[in-house]
């Protein structure tokens, strides 16, 4: 898995990497829209397909900057997922090996919670 650092640095990395293909874009539809009426059939397709074709880039960036999220939050879901069971296994263990010791920090849990319900 990786660092905390690493992902960071990834996710910096895609902002900007996002941010600027947004900025590319946007050019691109201003030089199209402020095209006036006397440029050329041609010069307007020219500028139609190259708006297009970074619009396609965009979009596919977008998807694969989505799907690297997705795959880093499942990842991140499975870790913790076998950080609850680890610690609900030691818990267990723990209670099994010491039931007096278990009942007595339930009970002491269960007064700390009552007083603090209680004082509302």
């Amino acid at each position: 898995m990786a660092s905390k650092k690493e992902i960071k640095d990834q996710s910096a990395r895609s902002i900007e990497q996002l941010e600027d293909d947004i900025r590319t874009l946007s050019d691109t539809l201003e030089q199209f829209i402020s095209s006036s009426a006397d440029d050329s059939a041609e010069q307007l397709d020219q500028l139609r397909n190259e708006a297009g074709s970074r619009l396609a880039e965009v979009k596919e960036r977008f998807q694969q900057h989505g799907n690297n999220i997705r795959d880093r939050l499942k990842s991140g879901q499975e870790t913790l997922q076998e950080h609850g069971r680890d610690a609900f296994q030691c818990a267990d263990s723990y209670v099994q090996d010491n039931p007096w010791r278990g009942i007595g920090i339930a009970a002491a849990a269960g007064l700390a919670i009552g007083i603090l319900i209680g004082r509302r």
